[in-house]
């Protein structure tokens, strides 16, 4: 599985102590980095912790820390962590004994109480450089070294001739006037050491090369940072970044020169650390989509995509081609490209209108199916894409669609969804572009539903079947729960979660849901050594995932005259589960295998829910990019297999 992104963000403008002045874009450029991280990097916003403001005290930013961080057990080592701060940075005098040569400054950050009074005749003293230090040190001990600290704030300001600066307002620093040396002390990180005598060298949140964490910050120390109405420099300067180039190959140590042009000559961004030379966060929120699939120039006027029939492609679908293949990066078309030939598993087309530049390797994502029939099933009520025909009687539809204030309802009435699915379909509207999205993946669902190969090659010669399995020893607890291609799962509701409990399986009406899981048996009567792809099909959300995508290297998976199974324990994300919404009382969906004489990635099947859940991750991804010329027709053989999965919720 990929990794996850989790992050903690501070943006803090208005300032407890009435000797500190307030800033005018901190707050602004926590939300802004927050919309960067959840609208381009794609990080659901329970992973993302926001402070503002009076939010932002010293003691809810070490608990969020803990919280949120240290003690999430939802973050696994390796996943990328962002702490991000903007607001003022500040310096305090250093006690005796903090450096190893004389007392010097203590470089601190600025909680919203900063150099306020405590208890006791102490001061806010904010969080040292020290303190910070020994919290990124605990955290990387327990979730790994891709920590990302990004400081837009600074701690002195500019070089002056005696008299104040015209830019002091607009420099993210304030003195201390009320906390002290001891203060320090007494506000330090538990695990970090007060007597510690750092060298002069280590000085600062930049000066420490650190093996738990790299710092990106604002400015080096001795340097001042500033900040305008639409935001900080430094913060202001990465999120132009990211919208004018590619940053998914960028390392740390890319980042002063590349950020540079968006500074201005005044300020000059400072990375520091072990991992410097690693692309940012790790690569981690830049993995590969795999809804993208390689294209080559076959010849000087026309491309090769890797893609083709048993994905879905037809003469006329229009593809996109791009430079990469990563989400999350500045992704340019490069052109638009229309299929004029298709084979098994890949095609060519050409471009929709000349190209301008010679063509160019890259990565194709589909932009307009052309499904031999309109995509909304065969046939749907509603004229809300060219692609989708729409009928005067709604009994020639496969579905209806109509809008209503708040909700978009869909009239299921082809009879393969309708028979085994929920007839309506109630999605939250936006009354806006989102229901047309609803609507193209509703279209998508049924084409890639109802595709088969009209020769059927493999028609009786392959077959699948179900078992529920022993969680605890994952050996088979049942018969074959697919009669005739459907399987009926009932889920008790007096069951809870690790129970185990439910209705016996056979004749009397089906088999336990909830915790159960199940492994998909594939079988293989035929001569020839065989590629299996299995999808679910969700028809609750018009969603689709490759359960199974095998990997690229070695033999064929499924081999001539023999068995194999998905799901045998290897490992546990291979097995499968069906369980209910919460509050619903019935659902289904569909298992669909695909079946390939050659390898072909299909991952370009996957979508998310129509209700805008976002892509779902396959469990496999499509492999390395071929770069294999197919100058010759492709002889290969695909075929497909279906059956219906029915999950009910009863009393008992």
């Amino acid at each position: 599985m990929a990794g996850q992104v989790f992050a903690l963000l501070v943006g803090i403008d208005k300032y407890q102590s009435s000797t500190t002045w307030n800033l005018n874009a901190a707050v602004d450029d926590a939300r802004s980095v927050q919309n960067w991280l959840i609208n381009d990097l794609q990080v659901p916003r329970s992973n993302i912790c926001t402070l503002l403001d009076g939010h932002a005290t010293k003691h809810n930013i070490e608990e969020k820390f803990t919280s949120h961080l240290v003690n999430n057990a939802a973050i696994e080592p390796g996943d990328a962590i962002i702490f991000y701060f903007a607001g003022h940075g500040s310096s305090i005098r250093a006690p005796a004994g903090w450096f190893d040569r004389g007392r010097g400054d203590v470089p601190v950050l600025c909680t919203h109480d900063y150099d306020t009074k405590l208890p006791k005749g102490h001061a806010n003293a904010g969080i040292s450089d020290r303190s910070l230090h020994a919290m990124l040190h605990d955290l990387s001990r327990v979730k790994g070294d891709n920590i990302t600290l990004i400081l837009d704030t600074c701690f002195c300001l500019p070089p002056t001739d005696g008299q104040e600066p015209k830019e002091r307002h607009y420099t993210r620093y304030t003195p201390a006037c009320r906390a002290t040396s001891e203060d320090l002390l007494a506000g330090l990180w538990p695990s970090a050491s007060p007597q510690k005598a750092e060298p002069m060298k280590n000085r600062g949140f930049t000066g420490i090369t650190s093996d738990s964490h790299v710092v990106l910050a604002a400015s080096s120390t001795g340097w001042a940072a500033t900040e305008r109405k639409d935001g900080g420099n430094l913060t202001r300067a990465l999120l132009s970044l990211k919208d004018a180039r590619p940053i998914h190959k960028f390392t740390y140590s890319d980042l002063p020169s590349e950020l540079a042009p968006y500074m201005g000559d005044h300020q000059y961004a400072a990375v520091a650390g072990d991992n410097v030379d690693r692309v940012l966060f790790d690569g981690v929120p830049f993995a590969r989509d795999t809804r993208f699939v390689a294209a080559t120039p076959h010849d000087h006027e026309r491309m090769q995509v890797d893609a083709g029939e048993i994905q879905g492609i037809s003469e006329g679908t229009e593809l996109g081609l791009y430079p990469h293949n990563c989400r999350g990066s500045l992704n340019t078309p490069l052109g638009t490209y229309l299929v004029t030939e298709v084979y098994p598993t890949w095609c060519l087309a050409k471009p929709k209108s000349p190209a301008k530049h010679p063509l160019r390797e890259g990565w194709a994502r589909v932009a307009r199916w052309n499904a031999p029939t309109p995509p909304l099933a065969r046939r749907a009520a509603d004229k809300l894409r060219p692609s989708v025909l729409r009928v005067r009687d709604t009994a020639d539809a496969d579905a209806s669609v109509s809008l209503g204030c708040h909700e978009l309802t869909v009239q299921r009435r082809d009879a393969l969804v309708s028979t085994h699915c929920r007839g309506t379909l109630h999605l939250p509207s936006a009354g806006t572009r989102s229901d047309l999205k609803t609507v193209e993946a509703a279209a998508r669902f049924h084409m890639h539903l109802y595709r088969r190969h009209p020769a059927r090659p493999f028609k009786d010669a392959v077959g699948m079947e179900l078992y529920r399995l022993d969680p605890a020893t994952w050996t088979r607890a049942s018969a074959n729960l697919l009669v005739k291609g459907r399987a009926r799962i009932v889920e008790s509701a007096a069951s809870t979660p690790g129970s185990g409990s439910g209705v016996a399986a056979g004749e009397k009406g089906g088999e336990p849901a909830g915790s159960a899981i199940y492994a998909v048996v594939l079988r293989n009567d035929s001569d020839a050594d065989l590629w299996p792809y299995l999808a679910y099909m969700d028809a609750g959300g018009y969603s689709i995932a490759l359960v199974y995508h095998p990997d690229p290297g070695g033999a064929p998976p499924l081999r001539a005259h023999s068995r194999m199974v998905i799901g045998s324990g290897a490992t546990e994300s291979e097995a499968l589960s069906f369980a209910l919404a919460d509050g619903a009382d019935s659902g289904a969906g569909f298992l669909k295998l695909f079946l390939s004489t050659t390898y072909t990635p299909m991952t370009v099947l996957e979508q998310g829910t129509a209700t805008g859940s976002g892509p779902v991750e396959s469990l496999y991804g499509p492999g390395s990019k071929s770069r294999t010329m197919k100058i010759v027709p492709d002889s290969t053989k695909w075929d497909s297999v279906l059956a219906s999965i029915t999950v009910v919720r009863t009393s008992t």
